[in-house]
């Protein structure tokens, strides 16, 4: 687990969304709540709002693909019968063993039912991240464009020295030794 070593499912199907939502969204909210006083100033106010954007979302989504990533959140959140948070030493997972019988359903359905809901967390996480990184990527090449163009604009605008001055002005700037 990467978020937290004691995580522990409730196996109960009425409090297993409520938790696992907590814990996605608590940290998620204290770290925007934390952002939120760091204020930088920016000379460009029509980047800074795309950038301060980004910045504030940055780490509560970093948040939430690390523990997309772990999948056992996921995995709890979806399991709906009653049973036992325990590790399975064949699997290598942590799963709701079920303390009953599951009508329809044997435990190694449940297993797999389980490893499913992890290995769609996984994927959701990856699918995350290139999302992340591809907006990071483009903010970060729209960004360096735009000031590239503005500094070619700003030295079109000046004059260049040398063609500005006289001979005997750039002499006397520049005296021969």
């Amino acid at each position: 687990m990467l978020a937290d070593y004691k995580f522990s499912c409730p196996c109960d199907s009425e409090n297993n969304t409520l938790l696992t939502g907590l814990v996605f969204s608590a940290p998620a909210f204290y770290i925007l709540d934390k952002k939120e006083g760091k204020e930088e100033k920016r000379h460009n106010k029509k980047c800074k709002y795309c950038i301060d954007i980004i910045l504030y979302l940055f780490p509560p989504i970093l948040w939430i693909i690390m523990l997309l990533l772990d999948g056992d959140y996921i995995a709890c959140s979806q399991t709906y019968w009653k049973g036992e948070y325990v590790l399975d030493d064949k699997l290598k997972i942590k799963w709701c063993k079920p303390t009953g019988l599951i009508p329809g359903r044997n435990e190694n359905e449940l297993q797999i039912l389980t490893l499913s809901f992890i290995n769609k967390s996984q994927l959701s996480a990856l699918a995350l991240l290139s999302v992340l990184c591809i907006s990071v990527m483009a903010a970060v090449i729209y960004n360096d464009c735009k000031s590239r163009t503005l500094e070619q604009l700003n030295k079109h605008d000046e004059p260049t020295r040398q063609t500005s001055l006289s001979s005997s002005e750039e002499e006397v700037q520049h005296p021969s030794a």
